[in-house]
């Protein structure tokens, strides 16, 4: 979306371009990606390559634009492991050759 497009081109439509499709279904990616865009903008705009407020900013600002992460889509918690299955669980997991068995 950005392309060679200079930063002082970006602005808020430019933006929630690049934001609103994925919102929905990759909310945390998307979230990443904005505060990705942010931290860049920022950088710009100290370095004087743009000027005036940064458009991926979220405090008053896309917040009043689009919905709460926690809105758009449900949070699915994994089932906790019973008390009781936890010591076979590790030592299975120590047995074997994965990362997480090596700790």
């Amino acid at each position: 979306m950005f392309g060679d497009k200079p930063v002082n081109l970006v602005d808020v439509g430019l933006v929630m371009q690049v934001l609103v499709p994925i919102w929905p279904t990759k909310a945390e990616t998307a979230s990443r990606l904005r505060g990705r865009i942010e931290a860049i903008l920022d950088w710009a705009t100290v370095r004087g390559y743009r000027s005036g407020e940064n458009p991926a900013r979220w405090r008053g600002h896309l917040e009043a634009l689009l919905p709460l992460r926690t809105k758009v889509r449900k949070v699915r918690h994994h089932p906790a492991l019973p008390y009781l299955e936890l010591p076979p669980f590790v030592k299975r997991l120590r047995e074997s050759d994965a990362v997480a068995g090596r700790v």
